[in-house]
């Protein structure tokens, strides 16, 4: 009955100390623009599995979230705002934390508009083993870096030469080139708070589409899915040369050069029927060895 009555009034404490302390702990990449993506990392150590742990995020742009390279839920990203309205997430990641070092990273997104110095806000918490409670707000001892060639301002680009595994490895991760962000304290005016409860999903895939129809003519090559969809267009591609450049619906891809690489859209989705593709002229319409379409849940 007393670890029950320790279980609650941890509970309790966490929670009103995270309601607390939300919109306190913004982080973003010094001097940040409207279109660079951005990464973010953090090591943290526990000498067990905790009991339990949730990860609370709020954001103003779009991100994905891993947990030891793990994506935490299944979504292909997250919107950390939907009509001016600032979400926080929160998110039970018990099952995704171990004994001994643990890696948080956040694959972050700008929407157009100035961040002013917010664009993440990232509070880990929950109790121990032993029932001891810990927080762990995002601070200045955080990581972050700016991949070239990635950028999501009004149309978006992706440098597929990025290396887009080790950043949120617990072993391969070099910090050459990584800097510590800067902080900015309370919320903007024109954004509301709003706590969610533990958050399951958003944006998940929901099917695999085939394309009805394919042709060419002078604006371009015309992939048909027969009915629109939101998501993306997803391309495998055989043979392309490091530094080709594939436009989609305004979106630009820069090959890497490897074996059965893939060009889709990371983080805008569109609502489409037809998808138009150039190139740069070297590529070649035969290194499209694969055409999909993902559609993704509302």
């Amino acid at each position: 009955m007393r670890l029950i009555n320790t279980l609650i009034l941890t509970i309790l404490w966490v929670l009103n100390s995270n309601a607390q302390e939300f919109g306190t702990h913004w982080i973003s990449y010094p001097l940040p623009n409207d279109s660079s993506e951005v990464w973010f990392r953090k090591s943290y150590k526990f000498s067990s599995q905790p009991i339990q742990a949730f990860l609370s995020i709020a954001s103003t742009g779009n991100y994905k979230l891993y947990i030891n390279e793990r994506n935490v839920t299944g979504s292909l990203l997250f919107e950390g705002q939907k009509e001016d309205i600032l979400e926080n997430h929160t998110f039970d990641v018990t099952r995704y934390l171990k004994s001994g070092n643990n890696v948080i990273a956040i694959w972050y997104a700008p929407m157009g508009e100035p961040s002013l110095g917010k664009q993440i806000s990232a509070e880990l918490y929950g109790w121990r083993q032993d029932s001891i409670p810990f927080y762990y707000p995002s601070n200045g001892s955080w990581l972050t870096y700016q991949p070239q060639g990635c950028s999501h301002g009004e149309d978006e680009q992706f440098d597929g030469r990025t290396d887009v595994l080790s950043w949120k490895s617990t072993d391969d991760f070099h910090s050459q080139g990584w800097i510590h962000p800067t902080g900015s304290y309370g919320l903007d005016q024109m954004l509301t708070s709003q706590e969610n409860r533990v958050f399951k999903s958003e944006n998940k895939l929901r099917q695999v589409l085939s394309p009805v129809y394919q042709h060419s003519d002078s604006a371009g090559y015309h992939i048909d899915f027969g009915r629109p969809f939101r998501g993306t267009i997803r391309l495998t591609l055989r043979n392309a040369h490091k530094g080709d450049k594939l436009f989609i619906n305004g979106y630009q891809y820069t090959c890497n050069g490897e074996l059965d690489e893939q060009a889709f859209l990371r983080f805008k989705f569109q609502s489409e029927r037809i998808y138009t593709l150039t190139w740069s002229s070297r590529f070649k319409k035969s290194y499209i060895v694969n055409v999909e379409g993902l559609e993704i849940e509302e």
